[in-house]
């Protein structure tokens, strides 16, 4: 899970304030005091969203009934078995809720109060994140609630009832400190390590990740540069990656390609590639097109643009082994031959193929 994801994750926690109300209240003032704690709570909200967001959100009146209701049959209902079995009924139905959340595919955020759905934005990995923790969530809750009915009918009344209230706010406790101290630790370790955006299919910024999560398999999608470079007779320039480079090294590959750091600029972002790979300083460039680039390690929203005039082309670095111009029949031939990295190929015949038609 990213740091951002995670801090997401804990914003969600104040729209677990009724359920926790109503365990405390209930547990220290009885189903009646709870109830009606948990229905002025419920009332101030939907009241507050209206006036704040000028919205009516159904969805905070649902909740409030739904944890209102275990109180309100406590009330109603007569005999020790109800009392005993309350707490189980209820946790079941949370259960439910929580299987729901963490097993399906529906939008996380429209699960929440209107106010918390105008500062949350979750990508499609990041709501697939965010369901892992919800299971993990979901597993300890089966788990305690299966030894509440255990206990109702195994174990003496002082211990059921510590299994049925105490225990369960030790064990979510440990469980948000847990998420807490992971998010810290995740903050200290890549506090040195160059952070990238992460974005929608439409390059809508979502939020960021470092550079070496979005290279491990997590397939966040974030944004890239290319720059082809052409000469007066349509002929593509490339590099030759060096050979100290972990990923395809010796391929032959895009003139320029590089990350879009956090906070940067597309064109920002192009210059600076395009200075450090091939020591062009001054240049004219028009946006190709943009797609989106999936392989085993990463998936990137690529940015393609095409470069006619340029300075000069002087090559200083250790990422970058050789580089000269191809022709399109030499790209062509030449394809298919692991001699171009898997991307170039697949540019070249997406943006690339019919350049001299559309220079």
């Amino acid at each position: 899970m990213t740091v951002n994801t995670m801090n997401k994750l804990i914003k969600l926690l104040p729209s677990l304030f009724l359920i926790s109300i109503y365990f405390i209240a209930d547990e220290f003032f009885g189903p009646l005091i709870g109830t009606l704690c948990t229905l002025l709570l419920g009332i101030g909200e939907f009241l507050y969203t209206r006036l704040r967001y000028q919205t009516t959100d159904r969805l905070i009146l649902i909740t409030t009934l739904f944890f209102c209701l275990p109180g309100i049959i406590s009330i109603w209902a007569t005999g020790n078995l109800w009392e005993k079995l309350q707490s189980g009924i209820f946790e079941t139905v949370v259960c439910i809720l929580l299987g729901i959340f963490a097993f399906t595919r529906s939008d996380l955020t429209q699960t929440l109060p209107a106010s918390y759905r105008q500062s949350i934005r979750l990508s499609p990995a990041q709501q697939q994140m965010m369901r892992n923790t919800i299971k993990t969530l979901f597993a300890i809750l089966c788990l305690h609630t299966a030894a509440v009915y255990l206990s109702t009918f195994l174990c003496p009344p002082q211990t059921a009832s510590f299994i049925s209230g105490t225990l369960l706010y030790i064990l979510l406790g440990a469980f948000f400190l847990c998420l807490i101290l992971r998010n810290k630790w995740l903050n200290h370790r890549y506090t040195k390590e160059e952070w990238l955006p992460l974005v929608n299919e439409q390059g809508k910024i979502t939020g960021q990740a470092p550079r070496k999560l979005c290279h491990s398999g997590s397939k966040l999608l974030h944004p890239v540069v290319h720059l082809h470079i052409i000469n007066g007779q349509n002929d593509l320039f490339l590099q030759k990656r060096s050979m100290k480079k972990e990923l395809l090294p010796g391929k032959w590959d895009t003139a320029v390609g590089g990350h879009i750091s956090a906070g940067e600029k597309i064109e920002e972002a192009l210059k600076r590639e395009t200075r450090e790979e091939l020591g062009i300083t001054t240049f004219e460039a028009r946006l190709l097109g943009k797609y989106i680039w999936e392989s085993n390690r990463e998936k990137e929203l690529v940015f393609s643009f095409l470069c006619t005039k340029y300075d000069r082309i002087n090559i200083d670095n250790d990422e970058v082994d050789e580089g000269r111009f191809w022709s399109h029949q030499e790209i062509e031939k030449n394809s298919g031959k692991d001699i171009f990295t898997p991307n170039f190929e697949y540019e070249y015949q997406l943006l690339l193929k019919n350049i001299p038609k559309t220079c």
